[in-house]
């Protein structure tokens, strides 16, 4: 939805956690709009989870017991 709303592709890789923009470009990238500049963007940008300082998001889903943070 992002994409389609006219947020640039890295902003929306990041908030995706890809390693690389290509990624996205590769998996999403049908629903960028070819108009130059694509739509206007009226959707509210994804909140952050809290996270310590310097800490990089994890893709790691725990199967059993608690979460580490």
């Amino acid at each position: 939805m992002q994409l389609m709303a006219g947020t640039h592709f890295t902003q929306v890789s990041k908030w995706l956690g890809h390693n690389t923009f290509t990624l996205t470009l590769d998996t999403y990238g049908d629903w960028i709009p070819e108009e130059d500049g694509g739509a206007g963007n009226n959707l509210p940008e994804p909140t952050d989870l809290p996270m310590t300082p310097n800490a990089q998001p994890s893709n790691v889903v725990p199967l059993f017991g608690k979460r580490s943070s």
